[in-house]
């Protein structure tokens, strides 16, 4: 029997969002201070009401949380560098994800 493998520095997942409660998978409310503008990946709450983007849903780890630790950015084990994720990194809205500095290309680069 082996032993699977662990993620190092990787947080337990949270069920539910610790503002609004939305469990993983589902759409934050509103109003929710964690949700993320899906369109520039700042919080949602007070952007811009004209933005068309899509609803913001909870994954078991605080927005950004999974970068800093695919990228090492990491206090200790469990604490992501969101600090230098937002100071450093580039907001891909077609993935809705954060990209590493060294990778200069955002998904919609070089696309015709």
């Amino acid at each position: 029997m082996t032993t699977p493998p662990t993620t190092t520095g990787a947080p337990p997942l949270e069920p539910s969002c610790p503002r609004c409660h939305a469990e993983i998978g589902q759409a934050h409310h509103e109003r929710c201070t964690v949700a993320r503008c899906l369109a520039t990946g700042l919080q949602r709450t007070g952007h811009d009401e004209a933005c068309r983007c899509p609803n913001d849903t909870w994954a078991g780890l605080w927005p950004g949380a999974a970068e800093c630790i695919e990228f090492g950015w990491l206090y200790g084990p469990g604490l992501p560098d969101l600090n230098r994720l937002m100071a450093t990194a580039t907001w891909d809205p077609v993935t809705h994800r954060w990209i590493h500095p060294d990778n200069h290309t955002t998904s919609t680069e070089g696309e015709a």
